[in-house]
């Protein structure tokens, strides 16, 4: 499971004292327990895969906003905190399967002006490999709008 793995993570992290590791998972292990305790229960991977996807997205807004600031150091340190998160995503998918996957859930629904309904089906079909910015932006070539 994804939660263990993070945490036996944290563990390394600490005994070989790398700070930046350990402020990332203390936060996601954070992060999956304020989710465990909305919902009651515990968390599976796909549900821990989510959580991850919206610290990284959060870490890419910030990102942005650093880089108007011209604030160089911290846009250093929000990337290094991305890399460490995305060791626990599933593989992700190249830009060519993406393609492929859309043109088959685009090709196969019926109401092809609901864009945010397709965009919903492929990323369902996807589970985490792949950028919902990155299909929502496929689909949209692809339906043509």
């Amino acid at each position: 499971m994804i939660k263990e793995k993070i945490k036996s993570d944290l563990i390394a992290a600490m005994k070989f004292r790398n700070d930046l590791e350990v402020r990332v998972f203390r936060y996601i292990l954070s992060q999956i327990n304020y989710a465990e305790i909305d919902k009651k229960r515990e968390l599976n991977d796909e549900e821990i895969v989510t959580e991850i996807q919206k610290e990284l997205k959060k870490r890419k807004d910030a990102i942005e906003l650093f880089k108007k600031g011209k604030r160089n150091d911290l846009v250093k340190d929000e990337e290094n905190q991305l890399k460490v998160l995305n060791r626990y995503l599933p593989q992700q998918l190249s830009e060519e399967e993406l393609e492929k996957i859309v043109e088959q859930v685009v090709d196969s629904a019926e109401d092809k002006s609901n864009i945010g309904k397709i965009i919903g089906l492929v990323i369902g079909r996807i589970k985490g490999q792949a950028d919902g910015s990155v299909v929502a932006r496929l689909v949209k070539e692809k339906i043509g709008n």
